[in-house]
């Protein structure tokens, strides 16, 4: 992905919101060679159409940096990528008269003009700037290009190898020189053109090439040598090109100690990205060192990158599970369950400003908990296990907690989820029904016995999930009723939106709670970005328990998809108070578990805040929260 695109940003602030109709898949966009993938200001990645893209973006920043000229080398060089080769021959020819930085110009010119087919004009640039400055090793090789496309190969030979000389390291000029070797000489031609070039002052790249056939012949001490050699060529900061083929061809043989002593020590994450870094993880991870593969991880999301978040993700989700499997087994005797009561909205618990916002429950008719956390699965466990939380985990959470929220707020009863927890290990699920004595139980300390308990379970047996619900009075332990629904594991909200309101009923029906009108700010989002609701709200218990004193063990995991989501949800949703607060929460909570994280998220932040302010007094608490949470790392940033 073109650096620029996120660098320079698209503007979507008008985007339309979220359409839950079919659409187009990501991987059908990602393959369609007219879509170019984007990020907004917001870091969500989203495809316009070339033409939009070249219309709505890219003339519009050539214009605006057209006096800055490393911006604009950028541009030119990413549009030339992207095809756009005819839009940026003014542009070229501007920063050529601009820069002070003559090869550079020179260069990115005759390219330009190379692929509008002006091979003259191509030749003329490149040769007068020979003329005038002396051999440039990126010069001559666009040079022998333009010989090479006018079908001199052999004058384009004797140029490609006299830029070699004055820069054996550039990469396109090393890459085309042994092609030619390897095609007139097979393998062995192209040995020999890495011991040529070898030869040659400063050379670097060659080095790694013969390094790379020594660790294939399993001559680990001559590739040690070769990498000492090249290093020592190529200065500080050594060049990202080459940490990226040593550590590729030593981890890909399992040098992994090897690879991490040349490596880590000279790896700047501003400067090799993330190849460099996918690689240090990788090795460190495969030898058991999770913290320095974390390290690692957590370099590279400083870099705030919105195109390396799929591969971030992938090895927060990698490394989580190494912590999992690294844990001790804990013999059933000895698990200690405790059982958290959360009473009304998660997201106004834990000292949390937002309780000022609920209506008072003067004369509660009752005392409703929702019970969950319980997961049918095709193969049932016949002991405990440790596992990383799963989406079948996760909702058997967030439902009690969507329960309480609603319950809370929509009827005069009081709504309250419980949530089981394996001290020193982390969230508690169980794998069979609870039957009415575990129903029967008092749910925690110092809890005065509730009225009615609401038994949920995910039955996830079958391609489609089952929501499964009881409803028990505890006074005589009584069950009066029972209903289920269906829920699509990829989109559960719908379901659970239905399964609410069906909560609801039933507690009018046979708990005599009634229903007066929520507060006008209670506005749960619909279809995916309900689904997505339950998600951040479950997100937000994690991150939640890493806080309370009393609980102990467990682990948070994917903090930055926390965050992202989580803004993103407002983004989508810019009027809802409810989806703010639950955002406003999050960051409280996330300050107290990974306070260093947050810094990374100030722009975006201020940006939320400044584009979808909310209006109010609600709208100004909720200002007033995320401005309090903010603030230390809005100066230090």
């Amino acid at each position: 992905m073109n650096f620029l695109r996120w660098m320079f940003g698209f503007n979507n602030r008008d985007a339309s919101p979220r359409v839950d109709a079919p659409q187009k898949s990501q991987i059908d966009l990602a393959n369609d060679p007219n879509m170019i993938k984007v990020y907004d200001e917001f870091g969500r990645e989203m495809f316009i159409t070339r033409q939009q893209w070249r219309d709505n973006v890219l003339l519009g920043d050539l214009e605006k940096k057209r006096d800055d000229p490393d911006h604009l080398y950028g541009m030119i060089a990413g549009a030339l990528e992207d095809g756009f080769a005819s839009d940026v021959i003014p542009y070229a020819e501007h920063l050529h008269r601009i820069d002070s930085n003559s090869p550079r110009s020179a260069t990115i010119l005759g390219v330009v003009y190379m692929e509008n087919n002006r091979l003259d004009d191509a030749e003329r640039i490149l040769s007068d700037f020979l003329s005038k400055h002396g051999d440039d090793g990126f010069v001559l090789t666009n040079l022998a290009k333009v010989y090479s496309r006018r079908g001199d190969d052999t004058r384009a030979e004797s140029t490609l190898w006299n830029g070699l000389q004055v820069d054996p390291n550039q990469g396109n000029g090393f890459d085309w020189y042994t092609a030619i070797q390897r095609e007139h000489g097979g393998e062995d031609g192209a040995l020999a053109a890495y011991c040529r070039i070898a030869k040659i002052s400063g050379s670097w790249r060659a080095q790694l090439l013969l390094a790379r056939d020594a660790i294939q012949r399993k001559d680990l001490a001559t590739a040690e040598s070769l990498y000492g050699e090249a290093l020592a060529q190529a200065g500080t900061p050594v060049p990202p090109d080459l940490l990226m083929q040593m550590s590729g061809d030593l981890g890909r043989n399992g040098h992994l100690e090897e690879m991490i002593r040349f490596v880590e020590p000279r790896f700047d994450p501003a400067i090799h990205g993330l190849w460099v870094g996918n690689n240090l993880i990788k090795a460190n991870r495969e030898l058991g060192r999770t913290r320095s593969a974390l390290h690692v991880l957590e370099q590279l999301y400083a870099q705030k990158r919105p195109d390396w978040q799929e591969t971030l993700s992938y090895w927060d989700t990698e490394l989580a599970k190494a912590n999992v499997a690294q844990r001790a087994k804990i013999p059933p005797g000895e698990l200690s369950i405790c059982n958290m009561l959360i009473e009304g909205p998660l997201w106004t618990r834990d000292g949390s400003p937002f309780v000022a916002v609920l209506p008072v429950k003067s004369h509660p008719v009752a005392s409703i908990v929702f019970q969950g956390s319980t997961v049918l699965r095709a193969r049932p466990r016949d002991e405990p296990a440790i596992q990383l939380s799963d989406a079948p985990g996760r909702m058997s959470r967030a439902i009690p907690l969507a329960l309480a929220e609603r319950i809370h707020l929509h009827t005069n009863a009081i709504g309250l989820a419980m949530i089981p927890w394996v001290q020193n290990q982390g969230f508690a699920v169980f794998e069979r029904s609870l039957t009415d004595n575990d129903t029967q139980v008092a749910p925690a300390d110092n809890v005065e016995h509730p009225d009615f308990i609401v038994a949920v379970s995910v039955d996830c047996t079958q391609p489609k999930w089952i929501l499964l619900l009881k409803l028990i009075r505890t006074s005589d332990g009584e069950h009066i009723a029972e209903t289920q629904l269906e829920a699509d594991p990829e989109n559960p909200g719908p379901a659970v939106e239905q399964l609410c309101r069906k909560v609801e009923q039933l507690l009018v029906e046979h708990a005599g709670v009634r229903t007066p009108r929520p507060p006008e700010w209670y506005r749960v989002p619909t279809g995916l970005d309900f689904s997505d609701y339950l998600l951040r709200l479950e997100q937000q218990l994690a991150a939640t328990c890493m806080n309370l004193e009393f609980l102990h063990g467990g682990g948070l995991s994917g903090e930055h998809e926390i965050l992202d989501g989580a803004l993103q949800l407002c983004v989508r949703e810019p009027g809802n108070h409810l989806v703010r607060m639950l955002f406003a929460q999050t960051l409280r909570q996330m300050k107290k578990a990974r306070p260093a994280i947050l810094a990374e998220y100030t722009k975006k932040v201020d940006l939320l805040q400044k584009d979808h302010a909310l209006d109010g007094d609600i709208g100004k608490l909720i200002g007033a929260t995320i401005s309090n949470v903010m603030t230390e790392y809005s100066t230090s940033a």
